[in-house]
């Protein structure tokens, strides 16, 4: 099957793709620590998993390049590097226009990493005030908790950064990678006030979340809120299952929606 990746594709063949039924995926990682056992680049490596799946399953899906680096707090443990929140944004912005500016007109961001989401909002609302268009994202990471916790309902206590399901992911994603020996104290710090640590810009007060910016290392010590010591391959090749599926059904709805014709916008 020809592929549906840009990146080994020439000019010419991109030129002659029919930009009006295309959707095009820009996979969007961050290169950060995954506390104990887990790897560095697993973000931006699921997200273009699941990009090129989806695309290897639909008829009109393509895949971007993806970006690697991401914005994140945890420069403190060696491995993580993270871009200014405006470099992220200048980056995100200038991708995403370049394929607009190539005729793509249907755009689907992979961003596995949430505070991404601060730099590609304002992206999104210049591409809808210039093109009239929709950008889109899914993202896997939070995709994996939401359906694990319906099919594996035991694992929830073992959630969190750095733990469950993200880990047992990590082991599909990269058989003989992971080593879950690792014995150390995971979790967050707990201060002793009625102020319960969720992570490193969240708390929860009288049940209710509540905004409070801390220093990761303090809170987190280990890197790990979550627990990784029951993980399995096996795992995590079911839940990754479920999430290229329930991208799979989305993007078959995506390009269905219509684009605003020239005297629309």
């Amino acid at each position: 099957m020809p592929t549906r990746k840009l990146s080994y594709m020439s000019s010419s063949q991109i030129r002659e793709i029919e930009k009006q039924e295309a959707v095009l995926i820009l996979p969007i990682g961050c290169v950060e620590q995954h506390g104990p056992v887990g790897y560095v680049g697993a973000d931006a490596i699921l997200a273009e998993c699941v990009a090129e799946r989806a695309a290897e399953a639909l008829e009109h899906v393509y895949v971007a390049p993806p970006l690697w680096y991401g914005y994140t707090p945890y420069t403190a443990w060696p491995g993580t590097v993270t871009l200014r929140l405006e470099t992220l944004q200048a980056l995100v912005h200038d991708v995403v226009f370049g394929y607009l500016a190539h005729g793509f007109r249907r755009l689907v961001i992979v961003n596995n990493h949430g505070p991404n989401e601060a730099a590609i909002e304002p992206v999104a609302r210049e591409v809808r005030e210039e093109y009239g268009l929709e950008l889109a994202i899914v993202y896997p990471w939070r995709l994996a908790s939401s359906l694990a916790k319906e099919k594996y309902p035991e694992m929830s206590g073992s959630f969190g950064h750095g733990g469950e399901p993200t880990i047992s992911v990590m082991m599909a994603l990269a058989p003989g990678v992971i080593d879950t020996s690792a014995d150390v104290k995971r979790g967050y710090v707990k201060d002793g006030t009625a102020i319960d640590i969720v992570s490193y810009r969240s708390a929860r007060f009288e049940g209710q979340e509540v905004g409070l910016f801390s220093d990761p290392t303090e809170i987190l010590p280990s890197g790990a809120s979550g627990d990784w010591r029951h993980a399995s391959e096996e795992v995590g090749k079911a839940v990754l299952e479920d999430v290229v599926q329930f991208t799979i059904r989305f993007l078959e709805h995506f390009e269905k929606r219509p684009l605003p014709t020239e005297e629309e916008h």
